[in-house]
């Protein structure tokens, strides 16, 4: 037996919970392991549950719960700095101070019920279209482009270089990652050749879940930007918090990256999205737009806008999947 819902999940012991994830094991597809058990607090969201094993990833038991997503109005209220920093944009939009609330609502999901059933989810995500090869791998004679470039980067300032739909390298912890880029010309394509059977992605009423546990707030933390968090591609909210006399931990995480109240890891960026599948096969992206707000120079609060909870891209339906798939990443999840 397996608890569907959070409230009842939530009242058993540790004891019980664990017996009845090893139970589940044997429903699960071959591969996966019952590892432990684990406790989770975030942004007010708190569970403890299990963490499966599967091919060297971690998968989380989630449990279904009936719950509002969307988003219609204010739940608490930005603060002034928050408040003051979406009106100063709105001109850059062409539109009222007055039409906030009004233009932030365009960009959500609708507010609705929805019921979640039981899953297990990959905690990480990874790239759609790229993938990783060591440098053994590559072949001087199809490969002399890249190889080129990693000798350039060696030597250089530079944290990342990209070639367009071709390849990536990253300098972490004095080396270089490599990562090539496989486009399929179609999500469906991509499916057949990426989920193996008994796998699917998430819908978008669950990855809403998930990410905010059916908060009211236009973030998971609430109305208001956290400007004292570490984000990437915004390194001057260190140094005004270092000017003001504020303590910084230069190699501390990403504030974004680190794992949620249910176990997961989200990608944290608005330059990347996580792949949404609606069971009609409408596929969303969530957690981002691609970077648009932010390479148009419109601050970290708008920049940063597109990771709130029940935000929506109003132009990914331009864009073919082929164009989307380079900054799309998904996770695994099992539906039970």
């Amino acid at each position: 037996m397996v608890i569907k819902d959070r409230a009842t999940w939530n009242k058993q012991t540790s004891e019980c919970k664990e017996q009845m994830l090893r139970e589940l094991n044997a429903r699960l597809p071959a591969g996966f392991t019952f590892l432990k058990m684990e406790r989770f607090e975030r942004f007010g969201l708190g569970m403890e549950t299990g963490i499966f094993m599967y091919e060297g990833c971690e998968f989380v038991y989630v449990p279904g719960d009936r719950v509002t997503l969307g988003w219609g109005h204010w739940a608490v209220g930005p603060d002034e700095k928050t408040k003051g920093e979406f009106e100063s944009g709105m001109e850059d939009l062409n539109r009222e101070p007055a039409e906030l609330e009004h233009v932030l609502r365009q960009q959500m999901s609708p507010v609705r019920e929805a019921d979640i059933g039981p899953l297990l989810i990959e905690r990480q995500t990874r790239p759609v279209a790229w993938y990783e090869v060591e440098l053994a791998d590559l072949d001087p004679a199809e490969d002399g482009d890249v190889l080129e470039a990693i000798e350039s980067v060696k030597t250089s300032n530079y944290g990342s270089y990209e070639e367009h739909q071709s390849f990536r390298l990253d300098k972490e912890d004095g080396r270089i990652r490599i990562w090539l880029f496989a486009d399929s010309p179609s999500q469906q394509d991509w499916a057949k050749d990426e989920l193996p059977d008994g796998f699917d992605v998430l819908t978008e009423d669950e990855w809403e879940y998930v990410y905010g546990g059916g908060c009211r707030t236009l973030f998971p933390w609430g109305d208001s930007f956290d400007y004292h968090m570490k984000v990437r591609h915004f390194g001057e909210l260190d140094r005004e918090q270092k000017e003001q006399g504020e303590p910084v931990v230069s190699d501390r995480p990403f504030d974004l990256e680190k794992s949620g109240g249910m176990g997961l890891q989200f990608l944290g960026d608005p330059y990347k999205q996580e792949l949404t599948i609606s069971p009609e096969g409408l596929v969303r992206g969530k957690g981002g737009d691609g970077g648009t707000l932010i390479c148009g120079g419109m601050g970290v609060t708008w920049g940063y806008f597109p990771v709130a909870t029940y935000y929506r891209d109003p132009y990914e339906e331009e864009l073919e999947w082929e164009d989307r798939a380079e900054y799309l990443h998904y996770r695994r999840v099992v539906h039970l």
